[in-house]
């Protein structure tokens, strides 16, 4: 850290003196993007240790999350920590995800209101498993299974960092900035804290950027303007990076995270102790199903007696035996039984 704190020093001096001259802007740029550089370098070196730790004691945090004119989902368990890097040739970010669960369900009944069926679907693309337990009067049960993130990404232009917070405190994403010239020890033991629901200055230093804070968009929502699809705005040459980066996909089962690259072939779930992931379920086949990443994309193919269970998020359930399925963005793999609040051998997975 001496070395880095030496470097930082003297980037702080050239940039006074480029900022004064008023010359040599590329010089200046590539001043202010090392110093963000170097600033996610630090960030990433705290959550990397901070992860490690959390993931190993298993520290117990709980929270209550509300759902706007339903209730509220109580006692979600945080936990399944684990970070993410993307570099791309004009955006580097650093993402750390986790989940909040709960193995308790909220009933209630409804109405069969359009308004009530979009808030509903609202739920399930945030992660939420919805199912209808009666038909008179219409009652449906919701269970916590919400997927968290929060996001450093460069801005190299104004020597900035944005953060984007999804699902942490409520279900919506918030849009921050945060200065460079801000990071600091200090800074981020009060980060540490906000991640641990503990009291804390973290959002002091934060500014609400132009994104403000935006629920989930409803599906059939047009987008209006000064709400155009971040896809407009990258250049070819950030689309070539994108989509040229190595895929990774990550499966949660209980207390265990797996990690697998597109490099990753014949991964293989099941019953049997030889099996890459191991599920302990009755109706589960000695080698299950198995994952393999095919033209851009990871499949599952299942090899089973009892079939497979894939729903996505904000999708319907398909079924699969003897055949295959694309996985796609985030959702619930079930290994011979119906993806449903009860069934204690769900696998999460998620597509980066």
């Amino acid at each position: 850290m001496d070395i880095l704190e030496e470097f930082k020093k003297k980037a702080d001096r050239q940039r006074q003196d480029l900022e004064q001259t008023g010359q040599d802007q590329s010089g200046l740029h590539m001043v202010r993007s090392m110093q963000v550089v170097a600033s996610l370098q630090t960030i990433h070196n705290y959550l990397h240790d901070f992860i490690e730790q959390l993931n190993f004691i298993e520290s117990d945090i709980q929270t209550n999350i509300k759902i706007d004119d339903m209730g509220s989902l109580e006692n979600l368990q945080q936990l399944d920590y684990r970070l993410v890097n993307e570099s791309s040739i004009n955006k580097e970010s650093i993402s750390l995800l986790f989940s909040l669960k709960n193995n308790s369900q909220l009933e209630m009944e409804i109405d069969n209101t359009i308004e009530t069926k979009e808030i509903l679907e609202e739920l399930k693309t945030l992660g939420l498993l919805i199912n209808y337990t009666s038909k008179s009067p219409p009652t449906v049960s919701i269970q916590g299974h919400i997927p968290v993130r929060i996001e450093f990404e460069s801005d190299f232009e104004e020597s900035n960092i944005h953060i984007t917070i999804e699902n942490f405190s409520r279900l919506a994403k918030e849009h921050y900035v945060l200065n460079v010239d801000h990071i600091s020890d200090e800074l981020l033991n009060e980060f540490g804290k906000y991640v641990l629901r503990r009291d804390n200055n973290f959002m002091d230093v934060l500014v609400e950027d132009s994104h403000g804070i935006s629920l989930i968009q409803r599906p059939g929502v047009p987008i209006t303007e000064g709400n155009t699809l971040r896809t407009e705005e990258m250049d070819i040459s950030r689309l070539r990076s994108i989509f040229n980066r190595e895929h990774r996909l990550y499966l949660t089962y209980h207390n265990t995270i797996k990690d697998l690259g597109s490099r990753t072939h014949g991964y293989i779930l099941g019953r049997a102790k030889d099996c890459d992931l191991m599920v302990k379920s009755d109706l589960s086949s000695r080698h299950h199903a198995q994952l393999v990443y095919r033209k851009g994309k990871f499949v599952l193919i299942d090899q089973s007696t009892n079939g497979t269970f894939v729903k996505a998020q904000g999708g319907n359930e398909v079924y699969v035996q003897g055949e295959e399925t694309p996985l796609a963005g985030s959702g619930f793999i079930s290994l011979g039984k119906a993806v449903t609040v009860d069934n204690e051998h769900l696998i999460y997975y998620s597509c980066q």
